[in-house]
């Protein structure tokens, strides 16, 4: 339950405010934890793959540093972190780009004289859906 409560506050925050609080947690440090939490969710949404040699060596080396140190606590290095993560977490803004490509696709598609909306106007409401605008986004991303 603790999680539930959690995912619904964290919805109503935007994302980009929701992954850099939760990397800068004392407001001044990058934590261990915080870390692994990026790497977990960079594997699951497919975007550690997409991260250059560059970017992942110097992940890891953060993250090799936090865990030792605890933190990282250098300016510097918590730019650079910042960077990586900010890839990592890109993925709605694929998704999302990739789903609004698709509906104006269809939209145009299906607009045609005789077109689809013309026997199922609804589908005209659901292009305009940001839900099935993320389910279109989601089945391009992932073919």
């Amino acid at each position: 339950m603790i999680g539930a409560s959690t995912q619904s506050h964290r919805s109503k925050r935007g994302a980009a405010e929701d992954w850099m609080s939760d990397l800068l947690e004392d407001g001044n440090s990058i934590t261990y934890s915080c870390l692994v939490g990026l790497q977990r969710r960079g594997l699951r949404n497919g975007n550690w793959k997409h991260l250059n040699v560059d970017d992942r060596a110097l992940f890891r080396c953060a993250f090799w540093l936090a865990k030792a140190r605890g933190k990282i606590s250098n300016t510097k290095l918590m730019v650079q972190v910042a960077r990586v993560a900010l890839k990592i977490v890109q993925t709605l803004s694929r998704i999302g780009r990739a789903g609004r490509e698709r509906a104006t696709m269809m939209h145009q598609e299906f607009a045609k004289p005789g077109g689809v909306f013309s026997w199922a106007p609804q589908v005209r409401e659901w292009l305009n859906d940001s839900t099935y605008i993320s389910y279109l986004g989601t089945i391009e991303v992932n073919p």
